[in-house]
């Protein structure tokens, strides 16, 4: 599945931080996809590891985005400023293509699909099976993970996007830092039109870390970025309702991990830096809330 001077120029963008080894392995992987023309990425966080280091000696027909300061997740945003394809392929450094084609299937996906600014791919674990802590999609994925079908949100680290609609929309808000994200983007492209897809064409191979436990860091910014989120993106009376909801999940998470502080921690803060969210808040229309 080589790809033809009329091909669509595509980049692919490697977010790192702190983990050279790995994203080594999500180079040499980017590397080996037959597609044409194939830019290559590698964005990074300000890592001291020496992961930009090993870019420059190892892969110099990578083009490192060496950030000055570790901005997290809004640091995709600068992969794709920087790309040249206009189709981004957005991984993590723990995020591996399975086969040389994969890009070449994610193409076709967004051919299949005109309207679409995303394209989900299927994400397994280390083992190769459907990773269910990655499924983020609003149906079964007993019955649909072998489906292609339009879905309501974006796996950041695990997805491609059109260059276009992805900088249009604002990209990621920077103040998220990490966590929802993808949600926040995925209701503001449905908002200006654009359809989000999950395609099983391509299947990514997710290489957690096994010894990595939950931190009390997880359930501080999951609660602050969803109140976030319902503050730039919802109607008064749907931001309410959706808060409510959203705490009480939470909540209920956090206590049985006996993290209730951090918790705590997440409530005050979003309603401290409310303000933020509120002056960039773009309501979702009517017809979009029912898409929903």
């Amino acid at each position: 599945m080589s790809g033809s001077a009329l091909s669509t120029p595509v980049t692919i963008a490697i977010l790192n931080y702190q983990r050279r080894d790995a994203l080594r392995r999500a180079l040499e992987a980017a590397r080996a996809q037959r597609y044409a023309p194939l830019e290559v990425l590698a964005v990074d966080n300000a890592s001291t590891d020496g992961s930009q280091e090993m870019v420059r000696d190892e892969f110099p027909d990578v083009h490192l985005v060496a950030l000055p300061e570790n901005i997290a997740a809004a640091a995709r945003n600068e992969g794709v400023r920087a790309a040249k394809g206009e189709i981004v392929f957005t991984l993590d450094n723990d995020v591996l293509f399975t086969t040389p084609d994969d890009v070449a299937r994610g193409v076709a996906a967004f051919e299949r699909h005109p309207w679409a600014a995303v394209v989900n791919f299927t994400i397994l674990g280390p083992d190769g099976v459907l990773s269910r802590r990655d499924w983020c999609h609003p149906r079964d994925p007993d019955r649909w993970a072998g489906a292609e079908f339009v879905t309501d949100y974006v796996l950041e680290g695990a997805s491609a996007c059109r260059r276009d609609a992805f900088l249009a929309s604002g990209g990621y808000w920077p103040p998220f830092f990490i966590g929802h994200e993808g949600w926040d983007l995925a209701m503001r492209l449905l908002d200006a039109g654009h359809d989000l897809v999950y395609s099983p064409a391509v299947r990514v191979r997710h290489m957690v870390d096994p010894t990595v436990r939950p931190s009390s860091r997880i359930y501080y910014t999951f609660t602050r970025n969803a109140i976030w989120v319902a503050l730039r993106t919802h109607r008064p009376a749907a931001a309410l309702a959706t808060i409510a909801k959203d705490l009480a999940l939470m909540g209920f998470a956090s206590a049985r991990a006996g993290q209730l502080a951090a918790f705590a921690r997440g409530v005050v803060d979003a309603s401290r830096d409310a303000g933020q969210a509120l002056r960039t808040r773009r309501a979702m229309s009517r017809e979009t809330a029912r898409r929903l």
